[in-house]
């Protein structure tokens, strides 16, 4: 399930999205304007949609189709069923990875902490998942996720509202 929570007064938001289970991960972006992905906590690194969920299920359809029309020949995200996609905040032998299954029935999405990193290191954010607007490695498959994200946040207004707090408004 896909809601909204609105982060100040200019209307600006962020996405969350929360599986059948009750856990759920945040789509925000950053003053750099990059895109990050961000699991509830550092122990829940793993979420099922389903196809009961039809509307957050056909959203995570529709994110293969747009990347199979633009996967990069030279650095493909795209294989089989399998997004993998390597966290921009990092060289790629210390970054994160994202990985979103698909089935016939169900979508799962793994947040894959590099266990290379230094947990201390500035920036850390346990498996978060950074887009990089400017300098992506992948740069068409980037904008996929963030004109996702555009239109998750605002321009699809069947999405739930929460204030900061998880409360619907």
């Amino acid at each position: 399930m896909f809601s909204k929570i609105k982060r100040n007064k200019d209307d600006e938001y962020d996405v969350k999205v929360t599986d059948k289970n009750g856990n759920f991960f945040v789509m925000t972006v950053a003053g750099n304007l990059d895109l990050y992905w961000i699991p509830q906590d550092r122990h829940c690194s793993s979420f099922e949609i389903d196809s009961a969920d039809e509307l957050t299920f056909s959203v995570f359809n529709q994110l293969f189709d747009a990347i199979q029309k633009v996967d990069d020949k030279y650095r493909p995200t795209l294989s089989d069923d399998t997004i993998t996609f390597i966290s921009e905040d990092r060289h790629e032998d210390y970054a994160n990875i994202l990985r979103i299954s698909r089935g016939l029935t169900k979508v799962n999405i793994e947040f894959i902490n590099n266990p290379t990193r230094d947990e201390w290191e500035w920036g850390h954010r346990d498996n978060t998942i950074c887009f990089c607007n400017s300098g992506s490695r992948v740069p068409k498959v980037e904008h996929v996720f963030m004109v996702m994200f555009n239109k998750l946040a605002y321009e699809c207004d069947w999405i739930e509202h929460e204030d900061d707090a998880g409360r619907e408004l």
